[in-house]
């Protein structure tokens, strides 16, 4: 770097953080090049010739952002405040997956859901009046649920942004692996399959191993599977595929008669951001962020102290 007297550093830091001149009219000024103003400027922090001081802390929920992009080498995080009732948060989750989701698509991207209370709950926050997005959007497992789980996301999804679906018309678990065998040759099927790898973006949720899953409660999921699910040490799914608390798949003997991406396909996925908050998801949630299974997160403040505290014992 070239040698700059005091005086020099001071008015160049005199004129930018003071007066509020920009460096291009500092240069001309000066009559230096607008490179000669920058240098400066570091010059003059680097001796201590200028301090900066940010008299307010960061908000608690953006610090807790950055400390879960940094424990978890996360690419994106978003903490939104814990409300007084379960309800109240899932809206708050909903409005920032929402948000999320519309800021960080691009043209011609795929978008890639599956069913899930929590990312259906970004649905009320996605208006109509939305700009068309030139994009589509992808299921990544079987759509059709019991009557008693309206947790479905691509069709509605899809509507509202006023975009095509590529859907995968079928339970996302069925009987047997025959079954499997004989759905995966309709070319409908197959190609929403191959398709859903090809995603630019995965919004997901996360399942626990608890008898009050929605799994369990949908009937998908057996007692006497859920028993297995347990005995083998898987705390969590995602896409219905079991994994550990240190992120590791665990197979299960019903592997074969789920229709989503495969545990070494989700792996491949280029962004996968989960939603995902409460006591009950939160060992899950840590296996997948200790995994590094997902690339981002969007959860609330109380998951997020949680993952953060628990995660260093």
């Amino acid at each position: 770097m070239p040698r700059y007297r005091e005086e020099q550093l001071l008015a160049v830091a005199h004129f930018y953080y003071e007066k509020g001149l920009t460096q291009e009219e500092i240069a001309k000024r000066l009559e230096v090049s607008r490179v000669s103003v920058t240098r400066m400027l570091k010059k003059a922090k680097d001796e201590g010739l200028v301090q900066i001081t940010i008299k307010k802390p960061l908000p608690v929920d953006y610090e807790l952002s950055l400390q879960l992009e940094r424990k978890f080498n996360l690419h994106t995080t978003k903490v939104v405040p814990t409300m007084e009732s379960y309800d109240e948060t899932l809206g708050v989750i909903g409005k920032a997956g929402a948000e999320f989701l519309c800021m960080a698509t691009r043209p011609k991207w795929r978008i890639g859901v599956a069913w899930s209370r929590t990312v259906n709950s970004i649905l009320p926050h996605i208006k109509q009046a939305h700009p068309r997005l030139d994009c589509k959007i992808n299921d990544l497992a079987g759509t059709y649920l019991a009557p008693h789980l309206p947790y479905s996301v691509s069709w509605q999804l899809a509507e509202k942004l006023n975009v095509p679906l590529e859907s995968i018309p079928l339970p996302v678990f069925l009987k047997n692996e025959e079954a499997r065998k004989v759905m995966m040759k309709e070319e409908l099927i197959h190609t929403g399959l191959a398709n859903a790898l090809k995603v630019d973006l995965a919004l997901v949720g996360v399942g626990n191993v608890s008898e009050d899953s929605s799994l369990t409660k949908s009937g998908y999921i057996t007692h006497l599977q859920m028993e297995e699910i347990r005995a083998k040490g898987a705390v969590g799914d995602i896409l219905m595929r079991y994994f550990d608390c240190q992120g590791q798949h665990v197979p299960m003997s019903f592997e074969d008669q789920v229709i989503s991406l495969r545990w070494e396909e989700i792996r491949r996925l280029s962004c996968i951001v989960v939603m995902a908050f409460g006591e009950e998801k939160r060992v899950a949630l840590r296996g997948l962020l200790r995994g590094g299974v997902v690339h981002g997160v969007i959860t609330d403040r109380e998951t997020a102290e949680y993952l953060i505290v628990s995660d260093e014992k």
